[in-house]
């Protein structure tokens, strides 16, 4: 019934505000040498999904399981990380692992149409007033996250990621504690070569 769902919402939500009042102790550390975040989309858990997390996960393009996005790493952007973290998992990201997926699994917005970006043609045409004339150059900014690195996150689709053979082991649960949500660090770097 409708007063039902509501309780449901509710008590997720009540849930969700005593984890973050938990986590407002909790320091995440990240080496300052760390730009960019790689961030999916990769759990459903059953119930009502507090309104809070569904508008960031909707800002952030992770509406569908297994999308994927680059983020620009700032105390901000962690914020809302930590709010929708039970259904995500993060890290960050190499420059072998955001060549991969861009070469691989990137797709952009050309004239209208999404079209793969298989071609350094699409990126000249786009981005060449910007000093920008082919994959590598946008690897290169996306990573360092340079100056035009909006833009481009912009002009891309989220990564439609395939799930690892066997999927993944306890959703419910932190990696921390040998689970599956949450921060991986440096290791999120083995999940994605997993999933090319």
């Amino acid at each position: 019934t409708g007063s039902s769902g509501i309780n449901a919402e509710y008590g997720r939500s009540e849930m969700n505000d005593k984890r973050m009042s938990r986590l407002k102790h909790q320091v995440v550390k990240i080496p300052d040498s760390v730009k960019i975040l790689f961030v999916m989309r990769m759990a459903n858990i059953a119930g009502p999904m507090p309104q809070k997390v569904r508008k960031i996960l909707q800002n952030m393009r992770l509406i569908e399981m297994n999308n994927a996005v680059l983020v620009q790493c700032s105390e901000n952007m962690i914020e809302k990380i930590r709010i929708i973290e039970p259904y995500v998992t993060w890290g960050y990201p190499s420059l072998r692992s955001i060549h991969d997926l861009i070469f691989k699994y990137g797709y952009g917005e050309a004239d209208g149409v999404k079209s793969a970006l298989s071609s350094n043609v699409i990126i000249e045409n786009k981005f060449s007033k910007e000093g920008l004339l082919c994959l590598e150059d946008v690897v290169k900014q996306i990573f360092e996250a340079g100056p035009h690195f909006e833009m481009l996150i912009e002009f891309m689709y989220p990564f439609k990621l395939t799930p690892p053979k066997g999927g993944f082991r306890r959703v419910k649960i932190h990696f921390s504690k040998n689970g599956s949500w949450g921060n991986r660090a440096e290791k999120i770097n083995t999940v994605i070569r997993k999933m090319l």
